[in-house]
């Protein structure tokens, strides 16, 4: 997973971005371009601001009202799940390569020459066309099965959180379900809790979040709730220190934060419609019938799928 988050900010050198803010008093806060209820670089801003921001207090979080009022309009904080291709249908989408059409075609062009030269009842003259065919169909039946078990990826993703959590909900601290945790929310954070958002952190007693699942990084992260620029010729984090990530594990200490991304605007959120296609879920189909993986394909084979059509056009 942290392979694809970074490959996802190649793709997307906007995403996980720091830049300090450039107003007169050194911060501000405004509307993210994809969704006018976000909040731009939350890291870089002050709890007071991001109070003021999403219309929230501190002190006693949303009230019962508010926070259905925020859920009917963003939607259950939860990673959207689309339809998955069945072994068959990514067995046949296998053979729509460009490459695999070209050897199919030289497989069929092998066995007519010999089929109606001079040694067409010589049995061993349409060796070559049969074992292409042979090859192909056991390269497509490796890569269907391949990219099967990787679509269980994006399952484990929706599964890497826990059932409910604690919120500041009228002043006092209720326990909710995740997916109706909303921007906004006041969470309460302890040890052993999963991060049900991301997070901008407004209090943090020596806590130490597992980042494991954006970054690989298997040493304990300590987090912090104060403002930290990033330095001229500072190295770029990932992951701010004041900031936690949905999905990931709260290790050490307790802490209290305001939720600034849910669902699908999370960086999990981001992985997962990296792994579904750039489209997040919208099912896009190509000779009809047979979903368009195209979107979701690394560089690499990209780049093997130009090689192979310019190799076939010589």
């Amino acid at each position: 997973l942290g392979s694809a988050w970074q490959t996802s900010r190649l793709r997307h050198p906007s995403i996980g971005s720091r830049t300090a803010p450039t107003s007169s008093q050194g911060r501000r806060v405004e509307g993210a371009m994809a969704n006018p209820h976000s909040c731009t670089d939350p890291d870089l801003q002050e709890p007071e601001e991001l109070e003021k921001f999403y219309g929230t207090s501190i002190e006693r979080g949303f009230t019962s009202s508010k926070a259905e009022e925020v859920l009917k309009r963003d939607g259950p904080n939860e990673l959207e799940k689309p339809p998955k291709p069945t072994l068959l249908m990514l067995f046949i989408m296998q053979l729509t390569g460009f490459v695999i059409i070209l050897l199919l075609c030289a497989a069929v062009a092998s066995i007519v020459v010999n089929g109606t030269g001079p040694k067409k009842d010589d049995i061993l003259s349409y060796t070559t066309g049969k074992a292409i065919f042979i090859i192909v169909l056991i390269n497509a039946g490796i890569a269907a099965w391949t990219e099967h078990k990787a679509g269980d990826a994006l399952e484990a993703l929706s599964q890497m959180t826990q059932a409910s959590i604690y919120v500041l909900r009228d002043g006092s601290e209720v326990k909710v379900d995740v997916p109706n945790v909303v921007r906004g929310d006041v969470v309460i954070l302890g040890t052993g809790d999963v991060v049900p958002a991301d997070m901008r952190l407004i209090e943090a007693d020596d806590v130490k979040v597992s980042e494991m699942a954006l970054t690989g990084e298997p040493d304990d992260v300590a987090k912090t709730n104060k403002l930290k620029f990033k330095k001229p010729g500072e190295p770029e984090k990932l992951t701010p220190e004041n900031m936690v990530f949905s999905g990931c594990s709260v290790t050490n200490g307790k802490g209290r934060g305001i939720v600034c991304e849910t669902g699908m605007s999370t960086r999990i959120g981001r992985i997962a419609q990296l792994i579904a296609g750039e489209d997040g879920g919208k099912q896009k189909t190509k000779c009809g019938c047979l979903p368009d993986t195209s979107a979701s394909a690394t560089p690499l084979q990209q780049n093997l799928e130009k090689l192979g059509g310019r190799i076939g056009m010589i």
